[in-house]
């Protein structure tokens, strides 16, 4: 009978540094009961610690970058517009708060008052809180629902289940065809009907037309009514007045900061 025995490992020996030469004793821990190599003493000569320290401002690096393409996802999948992936408002964190407890929200108002920033703002806020945020310009989205098929379910199926649901410029379009308002009374419908105290589904509407009025911008059936009702329950309303900022001073609402905090809207 041939007998074989297991040979210790052989651990490496002291290292010497390759910047100043100075010997570095191994580092060993207690595994089961064994010595195990994880290895050698880190050196404090100025070389070795300029190498150490740039080894960390490089995995900084990485992680910055990585951070900032997981929010560069986020946003694509929230599919908030470019322009206002930096939106500031003065009111964003109030809502935001308001938001995340399930409060929703109808901003109107005329243009260039800042509705659209302020919803951004806002859900970006949110989305930053962990909240899926889903934007949707009401023109573009009364179209896809109306068309049959997978792509315009999942797209409805999509905008129910996430978190917060912006909708931009409703009642912008006219009068839009009995079957995308019904299609949209539907996702507005799913959204209140799924809600629950621990998972709300607030939505943030804004349009140029006061709440009381969406429902003949939106449609001339009776589709316009039910989704005028639906969100009288879902939202707060929150008007914005004044002068069209855009035209005014040449430049984006959402560039104006502390203006919007000038007395110009009733809602705080």
């Amino acid at each position: 009978m041939r007998i074989t025995t297991r040979r210790k490992a052989e651990q490496p020996g002291p290292k010497p540094c390759p910047h100043c030469g100075a010997i570095r004793p191994t580092r060993t821990a207690d595994l089961c009961g064994r010595s195990v190599f994880v290895g050698w003493e880190p050196c404090q000569c100025p070389g070795a610690q300029e190498e150490r320290a740039a080894y960390e401002r490089g995995r900084a690096r990485e992680a910055h970058a990585s951070e900032v393409a997981a929010w560069s996802r986020k946003l694509e999948r929230a599919a908030i517009p470019p322009k206002y992936r930096e939106a500031v408002h003065p009111w964003a964190q109030r809502m935001a708060q308001r938001i995340a407890e399930g409060q929703g929200f109808y901003i109107h108002g005329p243009n260039g008052t800042g509705k659209t920033t302020l919803a951004c703002a806002a859900a970006l806020i949110c989305l930053r809180g962990g909240m899926s945020v889903r934007f949707a310009v009401a023109t573009k989205l009364l179209d896809a629902l109306r068309e049959f098929g997978a792509e315009s379910r999942g797209l409805a199926e999509g905008l129910a289940k996430c978190d917060l649901l912006v909708i931009d410029d409703l009642g912008k379009e006219g009068a839009a065809t009995p079957r995308a308002a019904e299609k949209l009374f539907d996702l507005f419908n799913d959204r209140a009907n799924e809600a629950t105290l621990a998972h709300p589904k607030p939505v943030i509407v804004t349009s140029n037309f006061p709440r009381g009025n969406v429902a003949a911008a939106v449609s001339e059936g009776g589709a316009g009514i039910s989704i005028a009702s639906r969100l009288a329950e879902m939202t707060e309303v929150v008007p914005m007045e004044g002068e069209d900022w855009r035209l005014k001073n040449g430049q984006s609402a959402k560039s104006c900061g502390s203006a919007y905090d000038d007395g110009r809207a009733t809602w705080r």
